[in-house]
């Protein structure tokens, strides 16, 4: 296998370990950066990881247009041509208009350069945060899909709690369903993040995004089949601080890997295919933004209620979860009695 230059310094290359980096940006400094933005800015490991690898995909960039390495002597108009340059990267002769980056994606690039930048200038590395000045990318963030009450209820239906792998499976909808957990969430959680509370209902300790904690309860009816997964896991051998929701193999047969978001996703599309559930894109975030819709039907959840219990930072965010059009014509003491009521009409409540 042929090695670059880059490579051969035992730095990395462009879409393997890493890029070449010069001129004082080494590894270690963005090791220090990747710090940074957890330690002083609250940033999640992944997100810090993320960010890391879109700076070292410019600063090869930068390398490979043969422009300047210096940071200080970097200049706003180096950013600007990264953007362009990523933009048109995939246009032909035939396609001249071919689409590159997505504003969204564009938007994402632009955080993590302006972090990047940022953290330069704290370390009086840099004179000004080059990026500060270019415009934000408009993004239309268009309202998160949900399945209805009744395609939940056929997801429900369709795992078979008399086994252990279907069992899990109504374990992890639960969550999604009634919780409103993000998939790395369901993902991240021990055997410890199960608290136990009075008359047999739960609180799931949570950790977010950023780091952030928080917990949610659940009411006694989907706790026992929780109560019923823990043991299940205890039997395996399982202690405290290992995972909840482990892999399983044909035939049944539990393994001790960690479900992840990829396996989480690719199980909620099964199902869905299943049970005839057809959308353009089927996601376990879903049952999230069914859940923030079923919050709006409680009493005591108004808007930062609602934000508070899904773990996001800002109230924008949770607007897009939330039907903008449509009363409130019922509300209810709680998610159990809301449940409740939407298992008896008829369909399970479809909309």
């Amino acid at each position: 296998m042929k090695t670059s230059p880059a490579m051969r310094r035992g730095i990395g290359a462009h879409q393997t370990r890493s890029p070449e980096v010069r001129a004082g940006q080494s590894m270690t400094d963005l090791e220090r950066f990747s710090r940074y933005l957890t330690i002083l800015r609250g940033v999640s490991q992944k997100s810090a990881s993320i960010y890391t690898k879109q700076v070292e995909a410019f600063l090869f960039w930068m390398e490979k247009d043969g422009r300047t390495m210096d940071p200080a002597a970097m200049r706003r108009e180096d950013v600007e041509d990264f953007f362009e340059h990523n933009f048109y990267r995939h246009a032909t002769l035939k396609k001249p208009m071919a689409e590159g980056n997505s504003n969204a994606t564009r938007n994402a690039k632009q955080t993590a350069l302006g972090h990047y930048f940022k953290y330069l200038l704290r370390e009086r590395i840099v004179a000004e945060d080059v990026t500060a000045l270019i415009p934000r990318p408009k993004v239309d963030y268009s309202a998160v899909e949900k399945f209805t009450h009744g395609e939940v209820q056929r997801f429900f239906a369709a795992a078979d709690i008399a086994k252990e792998k279907g069992l899990r499976d109504a374990c992890v909808f639960i969550l999604a369903a009634f919780g409103g957990l993000r998939a790395g969430e369901i993902a991240g959680l021990t055997l410890q993040s199960l608290i136990e509370e009075s008359a047999g209902s739960l609180d799931i300790h949570i950790v977010g995004k950023f780091s952030k904690h928080r917990q949610i309860y659940l009411w006694k009816a989907p706790s026992r089949l929780l109560f019923l997964w823990r043991s299940v896991r205890i039997s395996h051998g399982a202690r405290s601080a290992h995972p909840l929701f482990v892999t399983y193999r044909r035939g049944n047969h539990h393994q001790r890997n960690r479900l992840t978001i990829h396996d989480l996703d690719k199980m909620v599309k099964t199902y869905a295919r299943a049970i005839g559930v057809e959308k353009p894109k089927i996601s376990m975030h879903m049952f999230r933004a069914t859940h923030a819709s079923d919050l709006r039907h409680i009493e005591g959840y108004d808007t930062p209620a609602i934000a508070e219990r899904l773990g996001h930072r800002s109230i924008a965010t949770t607007d897009r979860y939330i039907p903008t059009r449509g009363r409130i014509h019922k509300t209810y003491a709680s998610l159990a009695a809301y449940w409740r009521d939407v298992a008896a009409l008829p369909n399970g409540g479809a909309e």
